[in-house]
């Protein structure tokens, strides 16, 4: 599957005529990022003649300290993005032509960064009823060469997600030459049932990198901030491949200060926790088949076998933007927005079916 970026409102004007665009599509926080963050990344501008600090060394302190439980500066690494956290585990853990497994639906940039990097691709399917993660079929897949595993949690498209048993289980069944990468951007949505304590498994050793986002829930996706957790010994070694000056100034102090605004995350993700509810019910009172979210979208069926790709673009006629879901060419991914944002989905959705 070849990885396609969601369109930005520019690339959509004219198309929903003078009214007003609401963006669905992208997974962003509808309240914007923190004023902490806001204002941390103004007063990095004024020295923004500058180059940046040579590492992410003052980041990976605030992250340590913001998580606390243990783990030190060295068992985190900085980046342009949760992607290119992706790209770097990959220039560490695996060679042209060695074997990393997925689970599709999943992150569509998993395979194209993989391909970039000419790796071999194993896929190994969610289950088709309910989009669970089928453990015994991964751990059957895996071969000397595999190299990653790749997982996201809660996740991206379905909104779907497994508990600590899923997680434990499949690391105890990965031989020692395979990393797992446990893709977690979108934890903090996760209000209604537990996620997996992946962080207890980074303090025992085991071979796994967590990802997580500045994007999603601290609203900094323009600020393109990821970052990983892991083992120190696998941190060290994505460190030394970094480039110097990897991450800017106002990115790196925007998301240190991101951290501090526990009121700002929380509003964001109270909002989302009582509107994903309200958009699920929304969309079922429609007639609509949505799969169970824990996520900050949620994913349903396009009506009566119609494809994902002519009910984006009939949404968009009504001024509103979501994205066909990866893999599923007849599913919808929709972000959860504010509650007018969802009400404005939910009635041009009714319009739709009733015309």
């Amino acid at each position: 599957m070849e990885y396609k970026a969601g369109l930005s409102m520019d690339e959509v004007r004219g198309l929903a005529g003078d009214g007003p665009i609401t963006k669905l599509s992208s997974n962003e926080n509808p309240f914007g990022p923190s004023p902490l963050a806001v204002a941390a990344a103004q007063s990095a501008l004024e020295t923004a003649n500058l180059y940046p600090a040579r590492n992410d060394a003052k980041l990976c302190k605030s992250l340590a300290e913001f998580h606390g439980r243990g783990l030190t500066p060295t068992n985190f690494f900085a980046a342009n993005s949760g992607v290119e956290v992706l790209s770097l585990i990959e220039d560490a853990q695996i060679r042209a032509g060695e074997r990393a497994i997925i689970c599709p639906p999943c992150f569509g940039a998993y395979s194209q960064s993989l391909r970039n990097k000419n790796a071999e691709i194993d896929a190994v399917p969610l289950r088709d009823t309910d989009f669970s993660l089928d453990v015994d079929a991964v751990l059957a897949a895996v071969t000397p060469e595999t190299r990653l595993v790749y997982l996201c949690n809660p996740n991206n498209p379905t909104g779907t997600w497994f508990g600590e048993d899923v997680l434990a289980k499949l690391l105890d069944g990965l031989p020692e030459h395979v990393t797992l990468i446990y893709d977690e951007v979108y934890y903090q949505f996760a209000t209604e049932e537990g996620l997996p304590d992946a962080i207890r498994h980074v303090l025992d050793e085991r071979n796994i990198v967590i990802v997580h986002s500045f994007s999603k829930a601290y609203g900094l996706a323009g600020m393109r901030i990821g970052y990983a957790i892991a083992p120190e010994r696998i941190a060290a070694k994505v460190q030394k491949l970094k480039r110097s000056f990897h991450v800017s100034t106002a990115g790196m102090d925007a998301a240190a200060a991101a951290l501090k605004d526990s009121a700002h995350l929380a509003k964001t993700v109270d909002n989302n926790h009582a509107e994903r509810r309200r958009v699920i019910e929304g969309l079922a009172e429609l007639g609509l088949e949505v799969a169970p979210s824990q996520s900050n979208f949620v994913m349903f069926r396009c009506p009566n076998g119609s494809d994902a790709e002519s009910m984006t673009a009939a949404l968009v006629a009504f001024g509103v933007m979501v994205r066909p879901a990866f893999y599923l060419p007849q599913h919808i991914r929709v972000t959860v927005g504010t509650p007018a944002d969802n009400s404005r989905f939910l009635a041009a959705v009714k319009n739709i079916l009733e015309s």
